[in-house]
């Protein structure tokens, strides 16, 4: 039984279809209309039938948004058939993932630099966060912004006993008076409290390029870029 099929501007068939009867004039085809031997069988998923060079034929049809598997970008795609080089069906999830053997896949240089700059930023915001020193008998906290790092070692060289700003462990915040040697012990805790803090940010860095090196994804992610003081 004959089957009538209309194909669209890249060649796809679609039907079959009942042609509409004009009053006078009975059905009329179209110019996008073809005549087929019998009913197509439906076709599989992601394909459609179109007709090449006379003959019917199943291609996949990936018509619509694609995206580059260089840079994940989007494109409109028209043609039927296999995507180009170049291309895939499916978005790229995140700036993590590259595309390899057929697949977005995470990138482990990509979440090794972001991990390293976690770090990098916790480190720093711990270190400017202020510390603790018992220079004076009992702990007071210390800003250690940039500005009041310069100014610890600028009342530290002068040698003099001096006014500082601390607070104490209701947050209360006053100038007391430092003796030359006690501006000096503050420094020399800051200095450590600094230290360890690099320490441990080193130590996490290392791990981090020991996961590279493996190509451990899973090791880079699971590694904790927080503040390293925690």
């Amino acid at each position: 039984m004959d089957a009538i099929y209309l194909f669209d501007g890249a060649g796809a068939l679609h039907g079959p279809v009942i042609l509409t009867e004009i009053p006078g004039l009975g059905a009329q085809m179209p110019s996008n209309a073809i005549v087929l031997p019998k009913v197509l069988a439906a076709p599989k998923v992601g394909h459609v039938w179109t007709l090449t060079q006379g003959q019917v034929t199943l291609l996949p049809d990936f018509r619509g948004t694609v995206y580059s598997t260089v840079d994940g970008a989007q494109q409109q795609h028209t043609a039927l058939g296999d995507l180009p080089v170049g291309f895939a069906s499916v978005p790229r999830p995140s700036a993590a993932y590259l595309w390899q053997d057929g697949a977005w896949v995470k990138s482990a240089t990509y979440l090794h630099a972001r991990k390293t700059a976690e770090i990098n930023r916790g480190c720093e915001l711990s270190i400017t966060g202020g510390f603790w020193s018992s220079a004076l008998g009992s702990a007071y906290q210390y800003s250690s912004e940039l500005d009041d790092q310069l100014n610890l070692t600028g009342v530290i060289l002068r040698g003099e006993e001096s006014p500082y700003a601390c607070r104490d462990e209701q947050g209360q915040k006053a100038f007391l008076l430092h003796s030359a040697l006690q501006l000096r012990q503050v420094g020399d805790d800051f200095t450590l409290f600094k230290l360890q803090l690099l320490q441990k940010a080193n130590r996490l860095k290392q791990q981090l390029d020991q996961a590279l090196s493996d190509g451990d994804v899973a090791a880079i992610e699971a590694l904790s870029g927080e503040d390293p003081q925690a």
